[in-house]
């Protein structure tokens, strides 16, 4: 950012990239969206009489507006810019804060959650950013996105340091590495949990989607980082940028041993690169959730953290909404999980299938208009550890639910263990109608998520409470068998 620009945002009264809120005052950004390019609403903008207009291209304004009190600031890349100004707008609050940052394909909002709860438990009033709120210690600030734009973003880590925050755990997409929306944070410390096939109706390629999460690493001030040595991405990263490598893989510097899972928890031998064993139990439930708790151990240790203080808060971790949630425990389990990925749901059925004496039962779908390629890929995922598939809606948007379920079906060769049912209710009413006692019933895709979103619109759709809803109607024969 100049020292021009600077001196500005210092006198501005607010800062922004919508034009509808300029005011008489304000600096507004002009920003290429995938959508709209904010330079086209320029002089919609001037006629408010902002005190200055940032760009990134040369903009010659039309005849007859007053100028005079308006300053045309021209910069290299104004998503950057705009990003270093609701920093510096709302009093830098990143540097009275302890940042942590997670990103990855599958495991940011487990991590987030684990890392806030083990601090927690160490006394530390922690904030959580991410998909499923916005948390200042124990008080809910608003929902959550993944990761918020520059002006939100900066303006909840200010609210944080009012509430009397110490660390901020924080989901970090690559849309927002890719868009610059956190530019300028300094972190405490950084995560890398994995990374599979999503959103390459964003990015151009594996490659490049790896690019954008690199650039947490590349890019930005942190202390200490740690990355998954089973991932190959994440291998990378240990060799490219020193972090500490964590998994179950020879050479991890925080090796996983003798892994352990039930209904009721995990355990798991951690190795550090001292060669001291620490045995861990905890209340999470999967293999996944053994990775995500052995990279914030590991972050944390290499932090400073002692431990032995650690491995004790982790026995009574808070539960993560919507991340394998146990929502029934009688003659047949239900469960609901947030996988929506290829790479989460093999994870999350592998896990499943380790865990029940009788049959796996999975309702499942995928997000449309977003990436087709990993439907598929989903539909062989289920396919090896599922005895019953129920293929039913996600989140279809825009597109038409049988469309998206042909998809998925393209990657099942044995349709005979295959129900179809596109209305999402009914599809988990023959879930639970198909369970027997012993079986497993996982409900994947939408997690925590309270709607389903249909033709442009949001209809209030909860797994968990259709699930208890259900088996409410069906208590009668259920009792009955």
């Amino acid at each position: 950012m100049t020292d021009e620009l600077l001196k500005l945002v210092r006198r501005a009264s607010a800062v922004t990239d919508r034009s509808e809120e300029v005011k008489p005052g304000s600096i507004f950004f002009a920003i290429r969206g995938t959508r709209f390019d904010g330079h086209g609403f320029i002089p919609r903008v001037l006629g408010r009489r902002p005190l200055a207009v940032v760009v990134e291209r040369d903009y010659v304004p039309p005849k007859g507006l007053d100028l005079s009190k308006t300053r045309l600031i021209r910069v290299e890349n104004t998503r950057r810019a705009f990003a270093l100004a609701c920093r510096e707008f709302f009093g830098r609050p990143d540097e009275r804060l302890k940042i942590l940052g997670v990103t990855g394909t599958n495991g940011k909002t487990s991590t987030t959650f684990i890392l806030a709860s083990l601090l927690e438990g160490l006394g530390f009033k922690t904030g959580v950013v991410g998909t499923v709120f916005y948390r200042a210690g124990g008080e809910v600030l608003g929902r959550g996105n993944t990761t918020p734009g520059p002006r939100e973003w900066y303006s909840l880590l200010r609210e944080m340091v009012k509430r009397g925050v110490r660390f901020v755990a924080a989901e970090v997409s690559s849309h927002a590495l890719d868009q610059c929306r956190i530019c300028g944070t300094r972190f405490e410390g950084v995560v890398f949990t994995n990374l599979s096939r999503d959103h390459l109706d964003y990015h151009r390629s594996l490659e490049d989607y790896f690019a954008a999460k690199r650039s947490l690493f590349s890019d930005y001030f942190y202390r200490a980082g740690a990355a998954n040595f089973d991932d190959p991405f994440g291998r990378r990263l240990v060799g490219e940028f020193g972090l500490a490598g964590f998994g179950r893989s020879e050479g991890s510097d925080y090796r996983i041993l003798s892994p352990s899972v039930s209904l009721s928890g995990s355990s798991f031998v951690l190795e550090t690169p001292e060669g001291r064993r620490v045995k861990v139990r905890t209340n999470l439930v999967g293999g996944f959730q053994i990775f995500n708790l052995a990279g914030a151990l590991a972050l944390l240790d290499r932090l400073g953290f002692e431990l032995d203080e650690l491995v004790k808060v982790a026995e009574r971790l808070e539960p993560i909404p919507g991340r394998f949630e146990k929502v029934f425990d009688g003659p047949f389990k239900v469960v609901v999980d947030y996988a929506h990925t290829p790479d989460a749901l093999e994870k999350l059925l592998e896990s499943a299938r380790r865990l029940t004496e009788g049959r796996l039962i999975v309702v499942f779908g995928a997000g449309g208009n977003r990436d087709r390629s990993k439907r598929a890929p989903m539909g062989r995922a289920a396919e090896r550890f599922a005895d019953l598939i129920v293929l039913t809606s996600d989140n279809p948007r825009f597109e038409e639910p049988e469309a998206i379920i042909a998809d998925v079906l393209e990657g099942i060769s044995d349709r005979s263990k295959v129900l179809v049912e596109p209305d999402r209710r009914r599809a988990i009413r023959l879930a639970l109608e198909a369970a027997r006692p012993g079986d497993l019933v996982v409900v994947a895709g939408k997690g925590h998520e309270d709607y389903q979103e249909i033709k442009g619109k949001r209809h209030p759709f909860d797994d968990r409470k259709v699930v208890l809803e259900l088996l409410e109607d069906l208590k009668n024969g259920f009792d009955n068998e």
